[in-house]
């Protein structure tokens, strides 16, 4: 399986991106994942690639970091070829793309900007794969 992540803009913030690029890198020992940034939410549409797509949402479903692991697991045992998640900018993803959404997940009850919500994600896509495969990073 793979993974994209399909975001609106590039991270403009530089200890973002080196952070966001540590934990995708590390990713990537696993499962690979790409990031996608876009233009706006017409052109996330047009990118959307055939697949399971996830919609990151403040009202989406919220899972502890072993729940995220076993749900991510889950989809990897199930046999897609690709996992796409989509994080929107300030306003949102809109209806559109949260319709083509099979899921959608919530990161936080707290309000996040785009550039901390990839950063959590990014973060918590590494330690569900390091639970998966039991490497030492997730210490709960």
């Amino acid at each position: 399986m793979r993974v994209d992540i399909l975001t609106i803009g590039r991270l403009a913030e530089k200890p973002y991106r080196q952070l966001v690029d540590q934990y995708l890198e590390r990713c990537r020992h696993r499962l690979p994942v790409d990031l996608v940034p876009c233009r706006d939410l017409a052109d996330m549409r047009r990118r959307l690639p055939d697949g399971e797509v996830v919609a990151l949402d403040e009202h989406g479903r919220e899972m502890t970091s072993v729940e995220m692991a076993n749900w991510l697991g889950r989809k990897m045992n199930a046999g897609g070829n690709r996992l796409t998640f989509c994080l929107g900018p300030a306003e949102g993803l809109g209806d559109e793309i949260k319709g083509l959404a099979g899921e959608k997940l919530g990161l936080s009850r707290f309000t996040l900007n785009h550039q901390l919500a990839l950063l959590v994600l990014s973060e918590q896509l590494y330690r569900s794969l390091s639970i998966l495969f039991g490497e030492p990073y997730h210490k709960a």
